[in-house]
């Protein structure tokens, strides 16, 4: 047979190389044209019966192929996304503690200050006049609560002069320091270190108790607040990781959990769920950060592709697995007892083992039994 096609299409060669014919020949052009056509028919006849004797040979040319991945073996885990803002342990609105106006403010917003710092004071021209005349009178008592000490003790005077005396003194003395204590009152200081968020007042404003007038917000103590649904409630435990995305800095950190509120809000079925930020100054009360929340996670797990796992009818979960024959091989179908999922993987418990290989392409359409072919990437 093979001696037969190489004739024939030594033959169809010789045609083919043959000298042009005259254009004005057509019936010999014709005949040239269906004598190739007829040669080519052989050989479409030829190439057909040498497909079937290859079939016949070869038993696995019909059997589907598939594709083959083995289980990973690795660190597993799963998370879960919230949204939070920052919130510092050290935010607060600075209030005057007594009324009058303000005649000077020391600070100015966005200003680091320390503990201590004098950020505004309030008049107190009343308060040292007040003070120096509780001064005088004080000087006053203190020389006669001597004078007649020292005459009592000689046995001079009653005792009704000496315990007026004593009394007077110690009186002008506890006034003196009430007097002190207002006086501190018309000077507003930094009761922590921390930054002049903002001043809401101007010199020559009249400030009255209970009207904000400066905003201080300490950086060293920031934490990110986030609402959780209930339903994690019992997955999230202190130091679970938190990968915080914050798009306004274009940065993405790690942190933990540093407190799990045991409150749920009625109205949003949620509870508190804090994270301790790293010291920044990029930080600021009140940003919005997206968060991966880990509710669990393993060193060492067993777990495949979760578009691998099937389920039947009566929802048990399972997978087909090859298992080579020769050139080809079977498709055995394993029950699974599947973990956690996450965006990708599910962790299976039982049913694999590591070295197994699961059908991956075609895992749909084969059949527990099939003898199937594994399909080999080059």
């Amino acid at each position: 047979m093979t001696t037969k096609i190489l004739s024939t299409l030594s033959l169809a060669a010789l045609l083919a190389c043959s000298p042009e014919a005259p254009q004005t020949d057509l019936a010999l052009l014709q005949q040239q044209r269906d004598s190739i056509a007829l040669l080519a028919s052989g050989l479409d006849d030829k190439i057909s019966q040498l497909d079937l004797l290859i079939a016949a040979k070869d038993s696995n040319s019909n059997l589907s192929t598939v594709t083959t991945t083995p289980p990973m073996v690795g660190a597993f885990s799963h998370s879960f996304k919230a949204f939070g803002s920052v919130h510092s342990d050290q935010s607060v609105s600075l209030y005057p503690e007594m009324g009058g106006s303000i005649t000077d403010i020391h600070v100015r917003g966005g200003q680091r200050v320390k503990a201590g710092d004098l950020l505004l004071s309030v008049d107190n021209a009343m308060i040292l006049a007040s003070l120096a005349g509780v001064k005088s009178q004080l000087a006053l008592a203190e020389a006669l609560y001597i004078k007649q000490s020292s005459l009592w003790e000689k046995g001079i005077g009653s005792e009704v002069q000496f315990l007026q005396a004593k009394t007077n003194q110690a009186s002008l003395q506890a006034q003196l320091n009430s007097v002190n204590e207002q006086l501190q009152m018309t000077k507003m200081v930094a009761p922590f270190a921390g930054t002049v968020e903002e001043v809401m007042a101007n010199a020559g404003e009249f400030a009255m108790p209970g009207q904000p007038l400066i905003r201080l917000v300490s950086l060293s103590g920031l934490r990110l607040d986030l609402d959780v649904p209930e339903s994690y409630i019992s997955k999230l435990q202190v130091n679970n990781l938190a990968v915080m995305h914050f798009d306004a800095l274009g940065k993405i950190i790690e942190g933990r959990i540093s407190q799990v509120g045991g409150y749920i809000n009625p109205g949003s079925r949620t509870f508190r769920v804090s994270v301790t930020l790293p010291q920044s100054r990029d930080f600021k009360p009140n940003m919005m950060a997206s968060v991966d929340l880990f509710d669990y996670a393993v060193d060492s797990a067993l777990f495949i592709p979760s578009r691998l796992v099937l389920q039947n009818t009566e929802g048990d979960d399972f997978t087909y697995v090859y298992q080579a024959n020769g050139l080809s091989g079977l498709v055995v179908k394993r029950a699974l007892s599947i973990g956690v999922s996450n965006a990708n993987h599910t962790e299976i418990l039982s049913g694999l083992k590591p070295g197994d290989q699961l059908i991956d392409k075609g895992i749909r359409s084969v059949q527990n039994g099939q003898r199937v072919k594994q399909l080999t990437s080059k």
